[in-house]
């Protein structure tokens, strides 16, 4: 079961699993702070709390909680390793809190899971030189330049195949327009 949490400056709802709202609504901290009132939408969609307290000398202390990130460190284990852990969303959704829905990832498992593109193609992992597109993806950090080709939807296409062949199926493949015939 699961349980929809109003948000102060939006109309939409945070999703928590039953069992991880009831936990943290007994917590003592977070009633003192009036937490569940004043839940918020950020404006990338996450939910979150944040508060400035004024201190004893007049200056400001803030206080920011981001909802999916208290649930998965209360609620979920953390891998090991030296890497570096965030908080992936696997259906997308920043308002959905739900455990089903959260997973601890490196950054580049994150980005790779991520839909935005940010380049004049249109597609991830290629790039226009000359009259010649180009593909490319990477792996470790590392660059593996995967051919030219005449359109660019060629070039997302084998960016495609390649990502699926490394990484299995993610949110970061190309949407690639269907052929008229």
């Amino acid at each position: 079961m699961q349980t929809k949490v109003a948000l102060k400056n939006s109309t939409k709802s945070a999703l928590l699993d039953n069992k991880v709202y009831e936990a943290l609504t007994k917590n003592p901290y977070l009633k003192e702070i009036n937490f569940w009132a004043n839940l918020r939408e950020h404006s990338s969609g996450y939910v979150f709390f944040q508060k400035n307290w004024r201190q004893k000398d007049g200056s400001y202390r803030n206080e920011t909680i981001y909802l999916h990130k208290l649930v998965a460190e209360k609620f979920i284990e953390k891998p090991k390793g030296k890497a570096r852990w965030f908080v992936r969303f696997l259906n997308s959704n920043p308002n959905d809190c739900r455990l089903e829905n959260l997973e601890w990832s490196t950054f580049s498992n994150l980005v790779r899971n991520t839909k935005k593109i940010k380049n004049s193609t249109g597609y991830r992992g290629v790039v226009k030189q000359g009259r010649k597109y180009y593909s490319y993806i990477y792996v470790n950090r590392k660059a593996i330049p995967l051919g030219s080709f005449e359109t660019a939807e060629e070039a997302a296409e084998a960016y495609n195949k390649k990502s699926i062949e490394l990484f299995g199926e993610t949110n970061s493949l190309n949407k690639i327009p269907k052929k008229k015939k």
